[in-house]
């Protein structure tokens, strides 16, 4: 789809993230205030919201290329929260409704498949607030921890399609560790 072909906070997010991205480096707080300006749009996304089951996890993309910057809104039930992930690209997370729980991990990973893991980060994010990731520190799960408020409904942005790329996944419980390779798109909640 042609940019032009987008509703206008689409057009609008995009124009300003080629702008962005033509400067000698990307500016991810930059990207981060496009991302929540974009979360605070009801008129758009508050039908989008609506029509998503709420008992249920998944996403709706709403930009979606072969490769480049790619848009979902996605949307965890209450105590539901992602496995532990990589995306091998720059990430953008900013919550429309509710509370977003993210969880940034250190972890080294040893060749017999086990892994060191280390919460680095955990906080609770609403609307107005995001949270941006640059590889290698991408290492994160993130949802609704039982608790914290209504269950999230989130815009995450990417800088690629992930699928694509050679990702990690870890089991938190087991403490192991599998790379994803191209294609291959992971477990989806623990």
């Amino acid at each position: 789809m042609r940019v032009s072909e987008y509703p206008s906070p689409l057009r609008h997010l995009l124009t300003q993230l080629d702008e962005l991205q033509a400067e000698d480096s990307l500016d991810m707080s930059k990207v981060g205030h496009l991302l929540v300006q974009l979360a605070a749009d009801e008129d758009y996304l508050g039908p989008l919201v609506t029509a998503m089951p709420p008992e249920s996890s998944g996403g709706t993309w709403l930009i979606r290329p072969e490769r480049g910057p790619r848009l979902v809104l996605f949307h965890r039930p209450e105590g539901v929260m992602s496995y532990t992930h990589s995306h091998s690209c720059w990430l953008a997370m900013a919550p429309v409704r509710g509370v977003e729980t993210h969880q940034q991990w250190h972890a080294l990973c040893h060749a017999d498949g086990s892994a060191d893991l280390h919460l680095a980060d955990s906080r609770a994010i609403q609307r107005g607030e995001v949270v941006t990731l640059v590889p290698p520190g991408d290492i994160h799960s993130h949802g609704h921890a039982a608790g914290t408020g209504a269950s999230p409904y989130s815009l995450i942005l990417l800088g690629d399609n992930q699928v694509a790329l050679e990702r990690k996944e870890f089991d938190l419980q087991t403490k192991r560790w599998r790379d994803l390779p191209p294609g291959d798109p992971g477990q989806t909640d623990r």
